[in-house]
């Protein structure tokens, strides 16, 4: 901040021609106040308040300049004191210094150039001083907010951290419960992060002739994803104890997302109904990747492709679905996948892919499951690199079904 007229400035001298020195000297430039003893000056200090410099003789009747500035210091603190003496001792100046705080001396009789520069950098030193209270001020209010805004970060953190641990609960318990453990359904689902889109449901008929499946992807993670997940599960349950086709499931759990969920949420999905009574395999395909139709050796006999959009997109009177219907005996094994397999980086940055999950598939070690051969394949070629999706698979082992439910 640049010296100003309003700069106030206090001169205590007990000769009278030293005070008509200043006056002449200083009185047009700033707001001069002058005293003729420390106690008139201690009146000023006390009726004006603070002074940006005070300048005292040494040599006073009565309180001599040191006592003076020590007690003029107490009553205006960020005042630049300075010292006018015509002969002073070592000692004395010694505790001036010590006891004061004194930022310059000035002879007397002072050249008036020297006092004008002394003022100056004493008008200097006091702004610097008031510079620094405001930097001071500023930073004690920024940490304050910084605090603040630390608190309410925490709160949100601990919010967010109950909120996936509710995610966590939901999602595991539909992961855990979502579907029989059936021989000949070997699985494989590892979320990206706590809690994932991923998602695998089944349900049996009654007279254990027919099996529903599905595998769904959902966007997003966290809370949201969790309940959609819980929702769709809830749904998948209800209604395939009816035994609807492929088809009229599709269609409702569609109906019920695009109703109950938000705006943007939508879920690839494959549905599944194995049924033994004509020994067909519906498959409904929206938004996921192909699956594959293998023989006993691993080998891609088919690729069923997507020729649906997810579920949850087109509203109830624009949504339209293709099933394909295949001969059970056509296959030994149904693998399906998500994207996050395939796109998987590995450390050479190239993805995983088609190509190399379908040679995972052959040379199975002899008492492995094909799913668990492909992770480990899947794995070695992530190596350090994270995972940048949920990764799902399964595969549908018809022959060790069949005898699965007929043993239910």
């Amino acid at each position: 901040m640049p010296v100003t007229s309003t700069d106030k400035i206090l001169c205590v001298d007990d000769e009278e021609n030293i005070l008509h020195v200043f006056r002449r000297t200083l009185g047009r430039k700033f707001d001069l106040h002058t005293a003729n003893s420390a106690e008139t000056a201690l009146d000023l200090l006390r009726e004006h308040g603070d002074f940006a410099v005070i300048l005292s003789d040494y040599n006073m009747p009565g309180i001599n300049g040191v006592e003076f500035l020590k007690m003029a210091s107490a009553l205006s603190p960020d005042s630049v004191l300075v010292m006018l003496t015509g002969n002073i001792e070592l000692d004395v100046a010694i505790r001036t210094i010590n006891e004061t705080n004194i930022f310059r001396y000035m002879p007397k009789p002072c050249p008036v150039e020297v006092m004008r520069k002394v003022i100056a950098d004493a008008l200097a030193q006091y702004h610097l001083i008031l510079a620094k209270q405001r930097l001071s001020q500023e930073l004690a209010k920024k940490n304050q907010e910084l605090a603040s805004s630390n608190a309410k970060l925490a709160q949100k953190k601990h919010l967010l951290e109950h909120e996936l641990e509710m995610a966590r609960i939901v999602y595991s318990k539909v992961n855990q419960y979502g579907h029989e453990e059936l021989d000949g359904l070997d699985h494989f689902i590892a979320a990206k992060e706590t809690v994932g889109g991923d998602f695998l449901l089944t349900h049996t008929s009654t007279d254990k002739r027919s099996l529903y499946l599905m595998m769904g992807d959902l966007t997003g993670h966290g809370l949201q994803s969790a309940l959609a997940v819980l929702l769709v599960a809830e749904i998948f349950d209800v209604l395939c104890s009816s035994q609807p086709s492929v088809e009229a499931l599709a269609h409702s759990i569609n109906e019920k997302m695009c109703l109950k969920l938000p705006t943007g949420l939508f879920c690839a999905a494959l549905l599944v109904k194995l049924d033994f009574n004509s020994d067909e395999i519906h498959v409904w395909q929206g938004g996921m990747p192909d699956v594959y139709l293998l023989d006993a050796q691993g080998a891609v006999l088919k690729t069923l492709q997507s020729t649906n959009l997810p579920l949850g997109i087109l509203a109830e009177q624009d949504f339209t679905g293709s099933v394909g219907c295949y001969s059970i005996n056509e296959a030994q094994s149904l693998l399906v996948y998500s994207d996050g397999v395939t796109e998987q980086i590995g450390t050479d940055q190239t993805m995983f892919g088609c190509e190399r999950l379908k040679n995972a598939l052959h040379d199975i070690p002899a008492g492995s499951r094909r799913v668990d051969h492909v992770v480990a394949k899947l794995r070695a070629h992530q190596q350090l690199h994270p995972q940048i999706d949920d990764i799902s698979l399964f595969e549908l082992h018809l022959p060790r079904i069949r005898l699965a439910l007929e043993h239910l």
